[in-house]
C-alpha cells in the first residue's frame, strides 16, 4: 500500500510538472529608464516578485522590452533576499531582453506586463509592442498587467474596432495614487491610467490608496499597485489551470495585507500581529501607509485611517510621523489624544523644532 501511495505521488508530481513545463509566459517590461533617469524605468520589485512566483509554479519565462537588449537594472534593493534570488535567475535575461518585434506570441500562453513609471512612456506608444499585445489578445492568451502595466493594453482594439478593456472589470494605479506618488512624472505621462481605462469603457475597480487589489475578468488580470503583484501572478497561474505552490508571502505583501485587514476589521489587528516575535511585518511600510493614508482619504474615511495611524504609532516613532499624527488628531477634534501624543513627542524629541510649533497649535 505504501509503495502504491508513493508511486501515485510520483506520477501525480510528474504529470503536474509536465503540465507546468508546457506553460510559457512572456514578461514585458519598459526599456525607457536609463542611469540618468532610473525613476522612469520598470519596477524591479514587481518584476522580481512576479517572476519568482511564476518560476516557482513551473512556468517557463522570457523577458521582453520594446527595443530588446540590455535594460537598466537597479541595485538599491540588493539587500533583499528575493531580489538576490531573482537576479541569480534572471540577470542574463535582463542583459539580453527580447525585442517585441521579434517575438512569435503564439509560442506563449500568457503575457505578464510589469509596472513602473516607464510602462507609461514606451509600452503604450511603441508600435511593435502594441502589435504584439493585440496579437496576444486576439489569440486569447492570459493577460496580466500590474500597477502602471495596464497602460500597455488600455488602447488595444479588437478586430471589430472595440477596445479590449471595454466592459471589463479592470484595476490599476489610481488617480489618487498618481497624484500622491508620481507627481514629478505626471507631465511626461501621455495620460492618467485610470482616466484612459474608464474613457475606453473599462469598469474600473480599486481598493483604498496603497492597499492591494486584484481584478480578474476572464483571462484579463489586473492589479492596483506593488502590494498586489504576487497575488496577481498567482491568479495568472490559476488562469493557466496550474496548481498553486504554497509560499511564504513577501514582507511588503504581508504588511499591506495586514493593513487591508486592519482597515476592515480594526487597527487592533496590527497590535496583535506585532506581538508575535516572529512576525514578518515591515514597520517602515506600516509607517509609510500611516503617514499618507490619512491625507489621501476622503472625509468619510479619515477617522478610520487616523485610528490606524495612531495604532502604528505604538510601534514606530519619527518626528515627521509623530508630528503629523498630532496635527491629524487636532484636525479631527481629538484634542485630549493630541495633547497626550504631544507630551510623548516632547519626551522623545525635546530639542526638535516641532516642539514649539506644536505647542503653539495646541495653545498650551
Amino acid at each position: 500500500m505504501k509503495l502504491f501511495t508513493y508511486l501515485f505521488a510520483v506520477v501525480l508530481f510528474s504529470s503536474q510538472a509536465a503540465l507546468a513545463e508546457e506553460k510559457r509566459v512572456l514578461m514585458l517590461i519598459s526599456g525607457f529608464g536609463t542611469e540618468d533617469n532610473p525613476e522612469l524605468s520598470y519596477d524591479l520589485e514587481e518584476l522580481a516578485q512576479s517572476y519568482l512566483v511564476l518560476h516557482d509554479n513551473g512556468v517557463q519565462l522570457d523577458i521582453a522590452s520594446p527595443k530588446g537588449g540590455a535594460v537598466l537594472v537597479k541595485n538599491n534593493k540588493d539587500s533583499l533576499a528575493y531580489i538576490q534570488r531573482f537576479k541569480a535567475l534572471a540577470t542574463e535575461k535582463l542583459a539580453n531582453t527580447l525585442a517585441t518585434e521579434d517575438i512569435d506570441i503564439e509560442q506563449y500562453d500568457g503575457v505578464f506586463i510589469v509596472g513602473g513609471a516607464g510602462a507609461m512612456l514606451d509600452l503604450p506608444v511603441h508600435e511593435p509592442t502594441q502589435a504584439l499585445l493585440t496579437s496576444a489578445v486576439i489569440n486569447d492568451l492570459v493577460i496580466t498587467a500590474v500597477c502602471h502595466g495596464p497602460a500597455a493594453i488600455a488602447d488595444i482594439k479588437m478586430p471589430d474596432g472595440s477596445y479590449f478593456v471595454a466592459g471589463k472589470q479592470v484595476n490599476g494605479f489610481t488617480n489618487i495614487e498618481e497624484h500622491a506618488f508620481s507627481g514629478e512624472h505626471l507631465a511626461q505621462f501621455p495620460f492618467l491610467l485610470q482616466d484612459r481605462l474608464v474613457k475606453n469603457g473599462a469598469r474600473f475597480v480599486h481598493n483604498a490608496p496603497m492597499l492591494p487589489y486584484v481584478a480578474v475578468d476572464g483571462k484579463l488580470i489586473t492589479a492596483q499597485n506593488p502590494g498586489s503583484v504576487a497575488k496577481a501572478a498567482e491568479a495568472m497561474v490559476l488562469a493557466m489551470s496550474l496548481p498553486i505552490v504554497q509560499r511564504t508571502p513577501f514582507v511588503d505583501e504581508n504588511t499591506l495585507a495586514l493593513l487591508s485587514q486592519a482597515r476592515q476589521n480594526g487597527p487592533v489587528l496590527i497590535d496583535l500581529a506585532m506581538q508575535n516575535p516572529d512576525h514578518d511585518i515591515d514597520v517602515n511600510y506600516l509607517a509609510l501607509y500611516g503617514f499618507y493614508a490619512y491625507r489621501l482619504a476622503d472625509d468619510a474615511d479619515k477617522t478610520r485611517e487616523l485610528a490606524i495611524m495612531n495604532t502604528i504609532g505604538n510601534h514606530f516613532s519619527h518626528p515627521e510621523f509623530d508630528g503629523q499624527l498630532i496635527l491629524n488628531l487636532m484636525e479631527q477634534g481629538q484634542l485630549k489624544q493630541a495633547k497626550e501624543a504631544y507630551s510623548d513627542f516632547v519626551k522623545r524629541y525635546p530639542d526638535h523644532d516641532y516642539v514649539s510649533e506644536l505647542k503653539t497649535k495646541l495653545m498650551l
